[in-house]
């Protein structure tokens, strides 16, 4: 079996209450005290005698209007190669005292009061990377913990334990594992014939071979590695065309993969490891949930006879006849689908030719919410607390392979009032997203800037 290879990056700090730092939340609950977490950044120093002058080097967000301070006192800086809210920061401390090992940067936005403690450890080496330090309103109730380097275009996110994250990579040769505590990045090799075609799109864990799966829509294939050890185990070659989502059955021990192109549904037994059949759709299917009792399936269909056409719907699927057996909603383009945890078969769809979420009780949808451009990804805290959408934004008129005009938002929702609680700015097209199995940590990918973003939810 092919092992994993992998490569480390520094972890980040832990949290801290920090001198300057304005970390007051108050909710309906008696007030607490919350602070971000500081983000790491190495500096470069050249040493001239009993002192020396640091160059300090980061991406800030945003940076227009931000106020950055060393020891009380404001440090000027330079930005460069800005991207919309984003621009890289560059800060000279001067005449530090040589033996000085860190300092800290506070970085404050006058007019929304966010704000970001920068632990600076001052080295003489280059750094290894350029971190972000992105900004959290006092009131957030999510707050921004650090940005990972990942492969071209993390098309999707999913934990398969407390800190580590699958991100399957559309314009890569492999997808890779990352644990967001220790900053380790392990790539999952495949066999060339299989690599050399990229396009990997989602995954699914399945508990009952201790295994997560992970599509490969370029060649409509499933690959198979271990949860524990990350060791590719084999690959289940489908007979449907470009296999996107992935959803396992707990009832049946099966695997449904949609097929964008062939507008079906592959039937996949897990005991035996080979496709058994494809559903036919009337449409392009793409994200699939299970009703409580394992009968029914709700299918997110995207489009009609293209993806382009705003004629999707979602459905519903009688998984014993393997039967369409209703339709929900009409129009649009439904993408994802999930049951949410609180009540009896309760769902929510994002619709992302609309920018909604649908609500949807006993098959019928009973609401829909408004959020950001282009919803793409959902997922719900595991106490059913909150729904978080993410949305890429509005795509560039040229292709939405190009960088847009705006950033992409994560969005925030109360499960139970269907109210948006907060939206926060993200990267190029957040994608991917997902929830730690304790509900401390949200994962959300950048598309197009091949990063993962991470969040720590501070009421946890």
């Amino acid at each position: 079996m092919r092992r994993p290879v992998t490569r480390s990056l520094k972890p980040f700090y832990a949290a801290a209450l920090l001198a300057g730092v304005n970390p007051h939340y108050i909710h309906a609950e008696p007030p607490r005290v919350y602070a971000s977490r500081p983000v790491a950044v190495t500096a470069t120093c050249n040493l001239q005698g009993d002192v020396k002058d640091c160059k300090v080097r980061f991406l800030l967000q945003p940076f227009k209007g931000v106020q950055l301070a060393l020891g009380g006192q404001k440090v000027p800086a330079r930005f460069s190669n800005a991207d919309k809210t984003l621009a890289e920061t560059n800060v000279v401390l001067k005449a530090l005292p040589a033996g000085l090992g860190t300092a800290e940067i506070v970085a404050t936005h006058p007019a929304t009061g966010s704000n970001r403690v920068i632990a600076v450890t001052l080295a003489q080496g280059q750094p290894a990377e350029v971190p972000l330090v992105a900004l959290d309103v006092p009131s957030a109730r999510h707050r921004f913990v650090r940005r990972i380097a990942t492969g071209k275009q993390p098309k999707s996110a999913m934990f398969i334990s407390p800190t580590r994250v699958v991100l399957p990579l559309l314009d890569d040769n492999h997808s890779e594992v990352i644990d967001i505590l220790t900053g380790q990045v392990t790539r999952l090799e495949l066999p060339a014939k299989y690599a050399k075609r990229g396009g990997f799109v989602e995954s699914v864990v399945v508990p009952t071979r201790g295994e997560f799966w992970v599509s490969q829509m370029q060649a409509a294939a499933i690959h198979r590695f271990a949860i524990d050890t990350l060791e590719y185990r084999g690959t289940i070659d489908l007979t449907g065309s470009w296999t996107k989502v992935l959803a396992y059955d707990t009832v049946r021990n099966l695997v449904y993969a949609s097929n964008w192109n062939s507008s079906d549904i592959s039937v996949v037994s897990v005991e035996k490891l080979k496709e058994l059949k494809r559903i036919k759709m009337s449409g392009v299917p793409r994200g699939m949930a299970f009703s409580n009792d394992g009968s029914t399936m709700v299918a997110a269909i995207f489009g009609g006879k293209s993806d382009s056409d705003r004629a999707g719907r979602t459905v519903t699927i009688d998984l014993e006849t393997q039967k369409v057996t209703s339709t929900i909603t009409t129009g649009g383009a439904s993408r994802h689908a999930i049951r949410l945890k609180k009540g009896s078969n309760l769902f929510a769809v994002s619709d992302m030719a609309r920018s909604l979420i649908y609500f949807i009780e006993g098959y019928k949808k009973t609401d829909e919410l408004r959020v950001f451009a282009n919803p793409n990804t959902i997922a719900e805290s595991p106490d059913g607390k909150y729904l978080y959408v993410s949305s890429r934004g509005h795509n560039n008129p040229k292709s939405y392979l190009i960088k847009g005009h705006e950033f992409g938002k994560l969005n925030v929702i109360d499960s139970q009032t269907h109210k948006m609680i907060e939206q926060i700015e993200a990267g190029n097209q957040p994608t991917g997203l997902d929830v730690s199995p304790d509900g401390r940590y949200v994962v959300l990918t950048d598309f197009l800037d091949h990063a993962m973003r991470v969040y720590e939810r501070v009421d946890f």
